[in-house]
């Protein structure tokens, strides 16, 4: 019945999904809770739908530089658990979370772009309001809170097998209590936000008398110092009376220890009296020699228990009437703690959902504040989000490199059915061609989770695919070569993409013959052209002669980004412009990258009659020199065969 309540039975497949799920947590819950006495317990139930999320894979965050994982320098290390680390990435760049459930919230928030409308509208108004200047006093209560937020799933998997530690019910309430100091906190942002709003209406009363029980209950000092789950004095009369009869004991078991000590020979000038569980007082005598016999061991109206380290322990008439007046107090005083801390447990566990519902949206506030930190600091703006089929983009910016660059140019773009939605670049190497296309992404998808974008103003239209082909990950495990792995990055585009996604093609077909390269690339575009619906595709190539290739439709536009040559070297402006270059300026930027002007002369030359049909001449001093090499080979092998 309790299932009925959260998904429809009518949906075959996800009571299937469900089923499999639940089925696998009974097979491997101790593997995943790391404890065989407990069984699966679900604090709540939530429907994914993937329909919702904007699709990329691994290839694209890693492009886009979205993600950038730095192994550990060194070999012993490197792979191990936490050894990686983040390099310079756009994930880097908004970790700025005050808690660590944050930090983890903000990987998977990054990794599931979202193209739900109400919910980007949503977060936009959280980092619209903590943008303000207005609310700086509030933002830096809540991140002084949210520093005390902590990932409860381990602490209450302790709990609940009570093997807890004081440490760990130490930041449970830590946590309980900023949570609840959280949504006081947000009651004064008033209507401005809905989430905001969401967060300060959550039944924080529940939250609220936990943290109270557990303040009123737990002596958390004692309990650091014992190393043992402690109750503060007050609580429990029955345990008062045990604890003050267990603190009178020490006066009473010196007074003993000293009557034993007359009784003892007079080679042994000390003795301890110790307590310990199911044995009762105990005599605790230094040993008196080195190597003692067990017959050197007994002593006159002494019984031997046992030897620790230097320690020997007898039982004696004393200690025999300690056990029958005290009895077994301490053990007594455990159990009934134990009693204690179970009721406790019992009414903390009644509260899985809330607490579980409430620290979820801490971690997800955690998250947009720290966008809006990064939106504020760099002069982010709101794009607005609809459903129609349209980027347009005035004056963008990439969020990375404007970091590292104080110069950055700024570029505009439009793509839409009246705009044009395939783009095709051309330009020299270095020009800004890929830093531009990767501007334009990464401005999409920062609009998808919610964030302000780099640019003066934006209206974005959502997605439902991300595809790039830029980056070719080369791996000797994967069996694939750069070109293969370029055509396996195609393929997924052709495939998946649908009207309202983006792709992004840089330099596609250039792992191969220019003649097959430029076949495979304008069968693609023509491809997509052929469709009904066109993604928005933005392509970047040197096959300057594409246009003859691909059908002649109002939907492409060619764009370049402009340049001069001085001097024999271009200097690039990085700015797009409308139509496409001439050349591609190879042997210019080849010179300018420090290739020597003899490579770059005789290049110019072989160029020269490859334009005219023409066979380049034979470079004399090149073949003069090979000819000697052979000489000198053949000269080598006969002495040898000799």
């Amino acid at each position: 019945m309790f299932l009925r309540t959260l998904i429809d039975f009518s949906q075959t497949q996800s009571v299937h999904s469900l089923g499999a799920l639940l089925r696998y947590l009974d097979l491997h819950w101790s593997s995943i809770s790391m404890s065989l006495q407990t069984k699966p317990q679900c604090m709540s139930l939530k429907i994914i739908s993937l329909n919702d999320m904007v699709t990329m894979d691994s290839d694209t965050y890693r492009g886009l530089q979205i993600f950038s994982t730095i192994s550990h320098p060194s070999n012993f290390k490197r792979g191990t658990h936490g050894s990686n680390k983040e390099g310079f990435s756009l994930f880097h760049v908004f970790s700025r979370c005050s808690s660590t459930v944050g930090y983890s919230r903000m990987r998977v928030l990054m990794q599931h772009p979202s193209r739900d409308l109400s919910t980007l509208k949503l977060r936009q108004d959280v980092v619209a309001f903590f943008m303000r200047s207005q609310s700086d006093s509030m933002l830096r209560n809540i991140c002084s809170s949210l520093r005390f937020i902590k990932n409860v799933n381990g602490m209450l998997a302790k709990i609940k097998a009570l093997s807890a530690k004081p440490y760990q019910w130490k930041s449970l309430y830590n946590t309980l209590y900023n949570a609840v100091l959280i949504c006081e906190i947000c009651e004064n942002g008033g209507d401005s936000s809905e989430f905001l709003v969401k967060l300060a209406s959550c039944d924080n009363k529940k939250l609220y008398e936990m943290a109270l029980y557990m303040n009123r209950i737990i002596d958390f000092d004692l309990s650091k110092s014992e190393g043992k789950f402690t109750v503060k004095a007050g609580v429990d009369p029955d345990l008062d009376r045990k604890k003050q009869t267990m603190a009178s004991l020490h006066g009473l078991m010196s007074e003993t220890a000293k009557v034993e000590l007359e009784r003892l020979p007079p080679f042994i000038e000390e003795c301890t009296m110790v307590y310990m569980p199911h044995l009762g007082y105990l005599l605790g005598v230094k040993a008196w020699a080195d190597n003692l016999t067990p017959q050197q061991k007994e002593l006159p109206a002494m019984k031997f228990m046992f030897q620790n380290n230097d320690y020997i322990h007898y039982k004696s008439a004393g200690c025999e009437e300690l056990d029958v007046m005290i009895g077994d107090t301490y053990p007594e005083i455990v159990a009934h703690e134990t009693r204690i801390m179970m009721r406790l447990t019992t009414i903390i566990m009644e509260n899985l959902h809330t607490l579980a519902s409430v620290i979820d949206m801490c971690a997800e506030l955690d998250c947009l504040i720290a966008i809006s930190k990064v939106c504020k600091e760099f002069g982010y703006v709101r794009p607005i989000l609809t459903e129609e089929k349209v980027i347009s983009i005035k004056q963008g910016k990439h969020p990375l490199h404007m970091i590292q660059s104080d110069t950055f140019v700024p570029n505009d773009a439009e793509s839409s059915n009246q705009a044009g939605c395939v783009k095709i670049l051309t330009g020299p190497n270095s020009s800004g061609k890929s830093v531009y296309m990767k501007q334009i992404a990464l401005i999409v998808y920062l609009a998808h989770i919610g964030s302000f974008v780099p640019a003066e103003n934006a209206t974005i239209g959502l997605v439902t695919h991300l595809f790039t082909r830029i980056q070719s990950t080369e791996c000797v495990a994967a069996h694939m070569s750069a070109f293969l792995i370029d055509l396996k990055q195609m393929s997924l585009a052709l495939q998946h993409s649908t009207g309202n996604s983006l792709l992004i093609i840089d330099e596609f077909g250039k792992g191969t013959s220019e003649t097959d390269g430029l076949a495979l690339l304008a069968a693609c575009i023509n491809t997509l052209l052929f469709r009904e619906e066109c993604p928005h595709i933005l392509l970047s190539t040197h096959f300057l002669n594409i246009k003859e290739y691909i059908v002649d439709s109002p939907t492409v536009k060619f764009l370049h980004f402009e340049h001069v040559v001085q001097d024999g070297e271009p200097v690039f402006l990085f700015r797009v412009c409308e139509g496409s270059t001439a050349s591609s300026f190879a042997r210019e930027v080849a010179a300018a990258s420090g290739i020597d002007s003899r490579v770059i002369h005789r290049a110019t030359a072989v160029m020269d009659c490859l334009m005219n049909g023409q066979l380049p001449q034979e470079n004399k001093k090149i073949t003069s020199k090979l000819n000697r090499d052979v000489e000198d080979m053949k000269t080598k092998l006969v002495t040898y065969s000799i």
